[in-house]
């Protein structure tokens, strides 16, 4: 974990009032932010005008993601071809 650039995606101030915290104010900070991740879910769940804009942007990326499948179906049958042929070249991957 990148401390210094999660430090910047905090608020103003958070950092020094966190470090004044005790163990129990700690966890009911943690509890209270999560509470209200679930209530911002709810809200952006329940937003009709993100929904429709989501489903849009699915219509509409379909074909798109369509072609890229078949592409890449052609790629892994072709490579299929290669390996039985005995002609796919060896992985430079390390692993």
């Amino acid at each position: 974990m990148n401390i210094e650039k999660l430090v910047k995606k905090l608020p103003t101030g958070f950092v020094d009032e966190a470090a004044n915290l005790g163990d129990a104010e700690l966890k009911a900070a943690v509890i209270q932010a999560e509470v209200n991740i679930r209530e911002v879910e709810r809200e952006r769940d329940a937003d009709e005008k993100l929904q429709g804009a989501k489903a849009l942007v699915k219509d509409l990326g379909g074909p798109y993601r369509d072609a890229v499948g078949a592409q890449r179906a052609k790629i892994a049958y072709l490579m299929h071809l290669m390996e039985e042929r005995g002609t796919l070249p060896a992985s430079d991957t390390e692993e």
